[in-house]
């Protein structure tokens, strides 16, 4: 068992980076209210749910508010009435899963974490279970594309740790469809999707026990040699006190070996 929370969002970073568990461990959160996009995007998350679970379409809710609020990271609640561009995601996502076939588990927001590794948890917006087959679908409400496999076949992180939970809670499921459904995005392609199996979840399992195991035994001698700067820094709590981004920048400056600057 580790010591440090393994979020599915952030794991691009921390299979990367293992002393940002460690160092992002260490920052008080950051309080804010102007993140609207994110708002935005965790209301229109919520109204999928009320559509599946009370199995309505996304305009039976119109005009309704719905009060998003995170005591850890917000000082106040974002309130936002449920509008047409909410409506229009929802509706997108719901006709793209499509409708269970008879005897199907449906469930929407599924809070999982992994037997094996507990710090492994969160929560999945769409899963359906058919016999040995299910459909893992992630609403991405903005923009900005995010692939679900890259051109070199590295599938997208934060679906392999919920992919994880997924074979560890259902133990008759074998095969997972991985789906991003992006009714924003800016991309004639608005749903992208992979197949996997449990062998591809048990090797990606190692890698999430070793970076757990490189952040639990980091020393401070040792912190640096896990640190690794890189594209996954840009959301890390910890870049303005990570060691591998400070010595990386000190190069771009001065063009040279941060270690002979004085």
């Amino acid at each position: 068992m580790t010591m440090y929370k393994l979020r599915p969002s952030g794991s691009a970073r921390w299979l990367a980076c293992p002393a940002s568990l460690v160092l992002e461990a260490g920052v008080e959160p950051e309080k804010r209210d102007d993140l609207h996009a994110a708002y935005l995007g965790s209301a229109t998350h919520e109204l999928l749910e009320m559509c599946i679970k009370q199995q309505k379409r996304a305009e039976a809710f119109r005009g309704e508010f719905i009060t998003v609020y995170d005591e850890e990271y917000q000082n106040f609640p974002y309130v936002k009435e449920v509008d047409e561009t909410m409506i229009a995601s929802a509706n997108f996502f719901i006709d793209e899963v499509g409708e269970p076939l008879p005897g199907s588990e449906v469930y929407s927001e599924l809070e999982m974490e992994h037997s094996e590794i507990p710090e492994l948890r969160g929560t999945a917006d769409y899963v359906c279970i058919n016999g040995d087959h299910a459909l893992l679908a992630d609403l991405k409400n903005g923009t900005g594309i995010v692939q679900v496999q890259k051109r070199d076949g590295t599938i997208n992180t934060q679906l392999l740790s919920y992919a994880s939970m997924v074979f560890d809670k259902f133990e008759q499921v074998e095969t997972i469809t991985l789906a991003i459904i992006q009714p924003n995005g800016k991309t004639k392609k608005k749903v992208r999707s992979t197949g996997i199996n449990r062998k591809d979840c048990e090797i990606y399992l190692d890698r999430v026990k070793e970076a757990a195991k490189l952040a639990d035994e980091a020393t401070e001698a040792t912190l640096d040699v896990i640190a690794s700067e890189g594209s996954h820094c840009w959301f890390c709590k910890a870049k303005d006190i990570c060691p591998a981004r400070g010595k990386a920048e000190i190069d771009r400056d001065f063009g040279g070996d941060a270690n002979q600057v004085k």
